[in-house]
């Protein structure tokens, strides 16, 4: 009879709970799924707006067709932006690994310094956001807007250019320090998440460390890395979407731009491209994880 009680509550709870998630999966459904699957419909077809409807006319491989073979923009574009994964991933990656470490350390103030590299999560929309957007479209070593937002006081080319390294090498940097501003901006919820995982990296691993005389390098390469391997597979993936769906990034630039001149058959076909193509840069991301990095951690 008690076992019988006990699952009728549980039952009655699972029916709670499905009513209390139904409004959520029903906004997902209507504002989410159903919109993908149109847009997906709607890269295959020609669309036109008529008084009270939308004709959908079925053009099969025509606007894929169009956008790689006949306009040569996208192909640049789609360069451009696959270049701002490889480039931004990595160097937000590195810049908020470091910045957590630092800010997650016992000093005075810390909660002030964390509060600050969150902020532009807070404040990320609006007028605010569109001019630290376009201060940030400047090259390092030209003023971008005004002296008072841009990097111009510093030539970081000089700089690097005085360390002989490789040329390819070179080339990454100059381009993530002119694009500094915009990197430090982009990593709020990446710096807090690392700041998370590294709260849960047990205390007593680094103290028997310290007892066996390893280093600070040596406990960041066998106890931080390794434990934080999870957490980093997030922020990686975070920062993917992040990266890809920013409004700066060329291909979402032009396939808005179609939808503007109400092309939006060509406009899906601009996005939903560029999507397989980050969806097989993330799937090689998992593939990795699950492979080599899940083992290291």
């Amino acid at each position: 009879m008690k076992n019988k009680k006990i699952k009728g509550i549980e039952s009655l709870k699972s029916r709670y709970g499905f009513l209390f998630t139904l409004p959520w999966l029903i906004g997902v459904a209507v504002f989410f799924i159903l919109p993908i699957i149109q847009s997906a419909i709607y890269s295959f077809s020609s669309l036109s707006i008529e008084p009270g409807r939308v004709l959908v006319d079925w053009v099969g491989l025509k606007n894929y067709n169009f956008i790689l073979n006949e306009n040569p923009q996208y192909i640049n574009n789609l360069g451009a932006g696959l270049k701002n994964i490889f480039i931004q991933v990595p160097f937000i990656l590195i810049l908020s690994l470091i910045l957590g470490i630092l800010l997650n350390n016992e000093f005075k103030g810390r909660m002030i310094y964390r509060s600050l590299y969150f902020l532009p999560v807070i404040i990320a929309s609006g007028v605010v956001l569109n001019l630290f957007l376009e201060a940030s479209q400047g090259d390092s070593t030209e003023i971008a807007t005004s002296a008072s937002v841009s990097f111009g006081m510093i030539d970081f080319s000089s700089v690097l250019e005085g360390l002989n390294l490789p040329s390819s090498i070179l080339k990454y940097l100059t381009i993530a320090l002119d694009n500094i501003f915009l990197l430090i901006w982009q990593s709020g919820i990446q710096i807090v998440l690392i700041i998370a995982g590294l709260q849960t990296i047990p205390d007593l691993l680094y103290e028997v460390a310290h007892v066996e005389g390893a280093t600070k390098w040596e406990q960041f390469w066998f106890i931080t890395l390794p434990m934080m391997i999870r957490t980093m597979l997030l922020v990686v993936i975070f920062t993917l979407v992040e990266v890809v769906t920013i409004n700066t990034n060329p291909v979402m630039e032009q396939g808005y731009a179609y939808f503007g001149n109400i092309e939006y058959g060509v406009g899906s076909a601009v996005l939903w491209f560029y999507f397989v193509i980050v969806g097989l840069v993330i799937a090689a991301v998992m593939f990795i994880f699950s492979k080599f990095l899940k083992k290291w951690g």
